[in-house]
């Protein structure tokens, strides 16, 4: 019954109402499907495959224990991969892949080269894997293209690229931080031999009044002192002996002088008429006088209570007691009395008297020059003494001024070594940084340091990895029964009749049911009788909107398929 005859009644989109319209269109809903279905399927197999070929690049840790040999490079091997993967990824390093292995040839007449480049850095993949503490312990690369050959070759010769720059990125590394220690070092040598040599000039000028010479300086004084104390001690007995040697020569002197009178006495007496008998006391009977050996030997007495034999003053007198002893030896001769001969009274002028002498006076006439020349050699000593000890006082001046100078040379050389200590300790410090480089370098040169090793090459894959065909197959059936289903519900829907009696309103009598009757209008569109009225217009919508939703699902199959 068409609905124009009843405008109160509409129909509903009740899922009764749809299940009429799909069976109703059942045969254009499958042939929309299967045509769609096939054409999805031809369309899927004639898209390229594309390969993807895979390497794994292992971190390998240092070799040799970080206690024996620290190595320079510090960094982290995450940022090391981000620069090297900066480096490798840059304009020439791929413009240079894609010649040598003639990659992108169908694109490079069509593009730029920017573009091409581009491309080639979106299909270059690389993912890093870490472990359990967090540090990258491995990294894949992969690389996917159309050819699986070239795809392999590819990755191989990216993987290569990293362990080679990995290599030289650590090796220079590690020869520029030796670089600039080495330079550091020379620095600091230089500026170490400059405080060296001021160092040494300060103590050259200034040596015997340094602070660590003090204890030297202080014994020094000590022993000048005890030399101070024995010289005056010297000089004490040399006055002493000076004065006593004095006294001696006075007293040879005295006795000298009286043997002269007594001499001349006795010559007057024999000239003179002899005297009355009975004189008490005569020239001849005075005591004979003390000889020098035994003045000696009582002032060596006297020196032995004191001293022992050891002493200088007991062997000197020692010796100027075997001279005293030589002396009145030698001395020691029978004198001759020369009485001159009384001349008669009327005989001629009488004869100058005959020299006075006696073994006494000579005795003490040698006496009196040993003591002079003993006084003169004491006089000498003395002086001399007297000499040391004013150059032990200047001595002991002069090091009592040094020893008063050493806390002002202790604060000069603070000031001094301060410095020079510091730049020691530098150069210790960065000639031990300087073996600890070169160590370094060797063992990056010898590859026993942090490196990256490929532990799994890059393999020639068999199988594609997109598209997926089977998923874009599926894809495209599942979007051709969509679109057979909506032309179907659309063919229906321009119609604009009732389907059924659950159509109608609640409460509408039905007075009967009739069963279908095919109108003339219809017969005549079939038998070619009357004309069939025109179509509407939702037939026409629907078609277009079918065809529209075509060209967008083959859209997304092709960028399916260069995603998948």
């Amino acid at each position: 019954m068409p609905s124009d005859l009843n405008p109160e009644i509409s129909p509903a989109f009740s899922p009764l109402s749809l299940a009429r319209m799909l069976w109703k269109s059942k045969l254009l809903i499958c042939a929309v499907w299967i045509a769609v279905s096939i054409g999805a399927y031809l369309v899927v197999k004639r898209i390229p495959g594309r390969y993807r070929a895979e390497a794994v690049i292992l971190v390998d840790t240092q070799k040799i224990p970080d206690k024996y040999v620290a190595s320079t490079v510090v960094s982290d091997a995450q940022d090391r991969l981000a620069s090297i993967s900066q480096e490798i990824l840059s304009s020439g390093r791929l413009q240079k892949i894609i010649d040598d292995f003639d990659l992108y040839h169908a694109q490079r007449g069509k593009r730029f080269m920017e573009e091409i480049l581009a491309m080639m850095r979106q299909d270059v993949e690389i993912t890093p894997e870490r472990n359990w503490n967090g540090r990258t312990a491995s990294f894949r690369i992969s690389y996917q293209g159309p050819d699986p050959a070239v795809v392999a070759q590819v990755t191989n010769k990216i993987a290569s690229l990293y362990v080679e720059e990995n290599l030289k990125a650590r090796e220079t590394q590690a020869e520029g931080t030796t670089e600039f220690i080495n330079n550091q070092l020379k620095e600091a040598k230089q500026s170490l031999d400059q405080l060296e040599a001021a160092v040494s000039q300060y103590k050259v000028k200034h040596n015997g009044e340094l602070p660590q010479q003090e204890g030297s300086l202080n014994g020094i004084l000590s022993r000048l002192g005890i030399q101070l104390e024995a010289n005056r001690d010297a000089v004490n007995r040399a006055q002493q002996q000076k004065v006593m040697e004095q006294q001696s020569l006075n007293l040879a002197q005295d006795t000298e002088s009286t043997q002269l009178r007594e001499l001349r006495a006795a010559a007057a007496a024999s000239l003179a008429p002899p005297a009355p008998a009975g004189l008490p006391f005569t020239a001849a009977s005075e005591p004979k006088p003390r000889k020098r050996s035994e003045e000696l030997e009582s002032q060596l007495a006297d020196l032995r209570l004191r001293y022992g034999d050891s002493h200088p003053d007991v062997r000197r007198l020692q010796i100027l007691i075997a001279q005293a002893k030589q002396q009145e030896a030698k001395s020691f001769q029978p004198a001759e009395s020369h009485v001159p001969a009384a001349a008669g009274a009327g005989s001629g002028p009488s004869k100058p008297p005959a020299p006075v002498t006696s073994p006494e006076l000579i005795q003490t006439r040698a006496r009196i020059a040993s003591l002079k020349s003993q006084l003169e050699a004491t006089e000498r000593d003395l002086e001399t003494r007297q000499a040391e000890q004013q150059r032990i006082l200047s001595d002991i001046a002069a090091y009592q001024t040094k020893v008063g100078g050493l806390p002002i040379r202790e604060q000069e050389m603070e000031a001094l070594t301060r410095d020079y200590e510091i730049s020691k300790a530098n150069y210790r410090s960065l000639l031990d940084k300087k073996i600890a480089a070169e160590m370094a370098s060797d063992m990056e040169r010898r590859e026993k340091s942090e490196r990256f090793t490929i532990v799994d090459p890059a393999r020639v894959p068999s199988k594609p990895f997109k598209p997926n065909r089977m998923a874009l197959a599926l894809g495209g059936s599942v979007f051709g029964l969509v679109l057979g289903v909506v032309l179907g519900l659309g063919k229906e829907f321009q119609k604009a009749v009732f389907l059924g009696e659950w159509e109608l309103p609640e409460g509408l009598l039905i007075l009967g049911r009739l069963p279908y009757i095919e109108t003339a209008g219809v017969a005549s569109a079939r038998g070619g009788g009357r004309a069939v009225p025109p179509k509407r217009p939702g037939w026409k919508l629907a078609i277009l909107s079918s065809a529209l939703l075509s060209v967008l699902g083959a859209a997304g199959i092709y960028l399916f398929s260069r995603k998948f």
